[in-house]
Parts: C-alpha cells; structure tokens; sequence
C-alpha cells in the first residue's frame, strides 16, 4: 500500500473538516503524534481504529486504504485490489520478521541441512495452502472491506525448485440435501495460468445480498477474479439461515490432490458445522438445502 498517499488523503479529509490533528486523536483516544505520523506515510494506524478513523473523516474504508475518493463504478474493482494489496502487505512483513529470524537461526540450519533434506525427499514437494490467521490484520480489514457475510483468504505456494509449467484450479461444488447437482471448475489452465512458484492469494467472498460469492486468485503476475452465482432458483430466501466452514490451518497439498478451502450452508432449519475435511472424505450432509464447497487442486 502507498503509505505517503494515503496520508496525504487524511490529512486533507482532515483539513476539509476543520480538524486539527489533536481534535483527531482525542476522538480516537491517542495521541496526536500518532496522526502526525499516519499523515507523514510513516505508518498506518492499528487494524482496530480503521473504521472508527473512517467515520471520523466521512470515508469508506476502500477509500482509506486506496488514498482517494473512489466512485462507486470503481468500488468493485478498488474492492478487490485492496484486498489483495492488505495481504500482499501481510506477506511482506512476514518476510522480514522471517529474515531476521533466519540470522538468528542460520547455525541450527545448517546443523539440520542433512536431516531436512531426507525428510523433503521423503515427503514430496512442498506445495502448500494455509488459511490466514482469523486476529490477523490482513483478515480482520478484508472483513471490514466485504461485509456482513465475512471473507475468507488463503495463501498458496509449490515447490520453487519445480519449473514445469502448473495451473490451478477452484473448483465449487453444489449439494442439495446430500445430492451433487452442480459442480463449476472457476480457474483451470483454459481459463488462464498463473505463477504458482512465486505464491499467492485466493479470496473467497460471499455476497448473500447479491446472490454470489466472489473469487480473487492473485499471484505476483496475474490476478483472475469472478463472480459464482448461487441461490438461483431459491424461494422464501429470508428464511434460510446461513454459515460457514473453512480451512483453518496450513495443508500440504501434492499435485492433483483436491482440498477443501470453504463450505458455505443455506438451510431454514440445520446450519452444518462439521470439520471441513470430512467433505474431502466424501461425508456430505444430507440435511442442508443448499451446501456451496470451494476446493482447490494444483496441476502440472
């Protein structure tokens, strides 16, 4: 994210409002020489003063994070570009939380170089799909961004060594009452291949006020985003009672192996609430009118 221009932005809502910088801060509970370095692009403020800040200069949060006023033909897009830019920003600071340990831990390493080998070999390469942490700042603002029904993000990443060519697929699976009566594969090598080596995101957006779940699958290369329609043909939609399921830790995932991401139920009466690898296993509920299941493959 552009930290100066998002500053700039906030000082100039600021300045429009008539507010000074201590009023802000006071409204907030802090100090003013946090404002003063948000306005500077030094940082930004903690995840949980975001919306709070936002009411205060009269902005969307997708304006916050964008640094501009954004019309609404452009939220949709700025939409999902934020939501891929509060999680790339994720991965960076990870990175240097990780090279820093990595000086620290460079003597152990080396000390296991042989062991770790032997048990890379033994385990095949590391593909890999993890669920970002739920307290996480890049989850808790992609919620602030999607709305009441929550968005779910995941990172991915195979094996760097591995250079052939690999795709892949988000597949979603419709269940009536236990029984598979659709089933859309919504990236496949036919549709557009992406840069798996180098990792990326999947976003998964449920949108119940508008019949769909959005997708975002975001590489450093490429970004593929759609739009899955669902509750087509649902009638007395204001009784259907909604949750989810998903991925709640970090898979390893071999090449042509299918894994569960998300399950999302729409029932008036039972809501299905189990571990979502019991899908994997073939254990589909029967009591659920309507059971959305997101998975996903990589191919070579």
């Amino acid at each position: 994210m552009d930290l100066p221009k998002i500053g700039r932005f906030i000082a100039e809502r600021r300045k429009t409002l008539g507010l000074t910088q201590k009023q802000v801060a006071e409204k907030l509970g802090m100090s003013d020489k946090s404002v003063s370095k948000w306005e500077r692009g030094v940082c930004l403020p903690d995840v949980s003063v975001y919306q709070e800040l936002c009411d205060i200069l009269g902005i969307s949060i997708n304006e916050f994070l964008a640094g501009e006023p954004i019309s609404r033909e452009e939220l949709e897009k700025r939409s999902e570009d934020n939501l891929i830019q509060v999680t790339a920003e994720g991965k960076r600071r990870q990175k240097k939380l990780k090279g820093i340990a990595a000086i620290l831990l460079t003597i152990a390493v080396l000390a296991l170089t042989v062991t770790g080998w032997a048990l890379f070999r033994d385990r095949g390469p590391s593909n890999y799909v993890a669920a970002l942490d739920r307290e996480s700042p890049e989850q808790k603002t992609a919620e602030l961004l999607s709305g009441v029904d929550g968005a779910f993000l995941y990172r991915y990443g195979t094996d760097k060594t591995d250079k052939t060519d690999k795709t892949i697929t988000v597949t979603v699976y419709l269940y009536r009452r236990g029984k598979l009566t659709d089933r859309q594969a919504l990236v496949t090598s036919d549709a557009g291949r992406l840069e798996p080596s180098s990792g990326g995101m999947v976003v998964l957006v449920p949108d119940f006020a508008h019949d769909c779940v959005k997708m975002v699958l975001a590489d450093a290369c490429s970004k593929l985003s759609t739009e899955i329609p669902i509750l087509e043909d649902a009638e007395e939609r204001e009784r259907l009672g909604r949750a989810s399921v998903r991925l709640e830790d970090t898979r390893a995932i071999r090449f042509g192996e299918e894994i569960g991401l998300l399950a999302l139920t729409c029932d008036p009466d039972f809501l299905w609430a189990r571990d979502i690898r019991s899908l994997e296993q073939g254990d589909i509920p029967d009591e659920n009118e309507y059971l959305y299941y997101f998975t996903i493959k990589f191919e070579k």
